[in-house]
């Protein structure tokens, strides 16, 4: 089985956190640009201080496609804002769709299929910074390892980054084969 994690440039927590500041400054910037739009941010959740390499990028962009399809026929308001860095890669829709639905879709790409679960699909608006799950009536993100919670998972540091890498790997050979 490939091992996703077996190239690339480690992160520091600061260039982690950099990045996470950097994401909330450009879906700011769209909603703003945007003020009738609906922006959905998308990441993947990449275990361990590797953010990104080829493998990795050939993940995201699998999911990026899969998330497209969840939007099918909603309009966009502009082309997807794709960026790479050495934190990761992320892409930014805008879509003109009310708030609520964005969610409900994304919640269903995070929800579907193993691939869909590596990722966090963040949805904004002008009038609300945050949708959640439970306000939607859905249970909060489960661990991919034990379905727990995956916010208690994390804060706890119940799994071991090598345990998550490993889930990563499964699921890129599930994806794309062994190759």
């Amino acid at each position: 089985m490939k091992d996703l994690f077996a190239t690339g440039t480690p992160q520091t927590i600061a260039a982690v956190l950099q990045s996470k500041d950097h994401r909330a400054r450009r879906q700011q910037e769209l909603v703003t640009k945007f003020p009738t739009g609906t922006v959905v941010a998308l990441k993947l959740n990449v275990p361990g201080p590797i953010k990104t390499n080829a493998a990795l990028q050939r993940l995201f962009t699998a999911g990026q496609r899969l998330l497209e399809r969840q939007f099918q026929g909603v309009t966009r308001l502009q082309a997807p804002v794709v960026t790479t860095g050495l934190a990761g890669t992320e892409a930014f829709y805008v879509f003109a769709i009310d708030g609520w639905e964005a969610k409900r879709r994304a919640v269903a790409f995070e929800d579907q299929l193993p691939l869909g679960r590596l990722f966090d699909a963040d949805v904004l608006t002008q009038a609300q910074t945050h949708y959640s799950r439970q306000e939607l009536g859905e249970q909060a993100r489960r661990c991919f390892l034990c379905d727990r919670p995956a916010k208690e998972c994390g804060r706890n540091r119940t799994h071991s980054v090598a345990e998550l890498q490993d889930y990563f790997n499964r699921v890129y050979a599930e994806v794309f084969g062994d190759d």
